[in-house]
């Protein structure tokens, strides 16, 4: 069981240290959203809240929320949504559990049918 444990930890972090160099590769412009972390989902939710300070936003920010995300509810939890398909932005810190799931629910069916899988989740 140790061993699994182990292999499990080292695939997360081999992951993430992927992901993280393909972020830091980009356009620095670019690098604070090409994921959404759970800061900035936070940050995300106030803004399309009302609730962030002038000092905390811009108005290239403020439109960048509006016209990319929404908020919706599901169950008794609040979501931030993709404003175009209406579904959960998957968050940074989830990314490497989902698509293990995925990877697992496909029989390891390779990239396009992990990515059909996840289109339609």
């Amino acid at each position: 069981m140790t061993s699994i444990l182990s292999t499990d930890n080292e695939s997360r972090q081999f992951f993430y240290k992927q992901a993280d160099e393909h972020i830091n590769s980009l356009n620095i412009k670019f690098q604070e959203k090409a994921v959404i972390t759970n800061k900035m989902n936070e940050k995300i939710i106030a803004c399309l809240q009302n609730n962030l300070s002038s000092t905390e936003n811009n108005a290239r920010f403020i439109s960048w929320c509006r016209n990319s995300f929404a908020l919706r509810v599901i169950g008794t939890r609040q979501f931030l949504c993709d404003i175009k398909f209406g579904k959960p932005v998957l968050l940074y810190e989830n990314m490497y559990d989902i698509y293990k799931k995925i990877d697992t629910e496909t029989a390891h069916g390779g990239r396009d049918k992990c990515l059909d899988s996840l289109l339609i989740n």
